[in-house]
């Protein structure tokens, strides 16, 4: 089968899987064509990807399920408790015990995401980890000032104190 096919197939489009083939996760065969080369592709080699990445995902779902302690307060949880520096403190716990969880889903070594608790500056998406406020929420909030930062590159930092207030003065706000 041609690629557009094999892409059918697998459920994914032609684009991915051109990077699955160039990053070798799946094979591919050339046969001379009337207008050159052209790629075809085993259907028993699809089946064998297709097998892989379902295993892929068990793996990873299986992964984060064991590294969640389902006892303690989920994120959105403790963000409510966090009006105390207990509360903040639990929430500082939860998350980084959910980022200290295995990150490549095959249950062998992996780096652990940084402690984001002990960084001097976040970015937004580190700032959305840390604090379970959605990351066009504090994007939006830098833009409209309320959120203090500082424009370093291309890209904008904020001090995990910053967000803590941040975080605080609309968790006011909708009491």
């Amino acid at each position: 089968m041609n690629i557009k096919e094999a892409a059918e197939y697998l459920g994914i489009s032609v684009k991915t899987l051109e990077r699955k083939i160039a990053a070798g996760d799946v094979s591919v065969a050339y046969v001379p064509g009337a207008t050159g080369k052209q790629r075809t592709f085993d259907r028993a080699e699809l089946d064998r990807f297709k097998a892989a990445e379902a295993e892929k995902a068990v793996a990873t779902t299986y992964v984060i399920s064991k590294s969640r302690n389902f006892d303690a307060p989920s994120p959105s949880q403790a963000l409510q408790r966090a009006g105390s520096e207990q509360g903040i403190a639990t929430l500082v716990s939860v998350l980084a015990d959910a980022l200290r969880a295995p990150q490549d889903g095959k249950g062998g070594s992996s780096v652990a995401i940084a402690d984001l608790a002990l960084k001097m500056t976040l970015s937004f998406k580190e700032a959305a980890l840390l604090s379970g406020v959605p990351e066009s929420h504090l994007r939006e909030g830098y833009a409209r000032g309320m959120l203090r930062g500082a424009k370093i590159g291309r890209g904008v930092r904020v001090t995990p104190d910053d967000v803590r207030k941040y975080v605080e003065a609309r968790m006011k706000g909708k009491r």
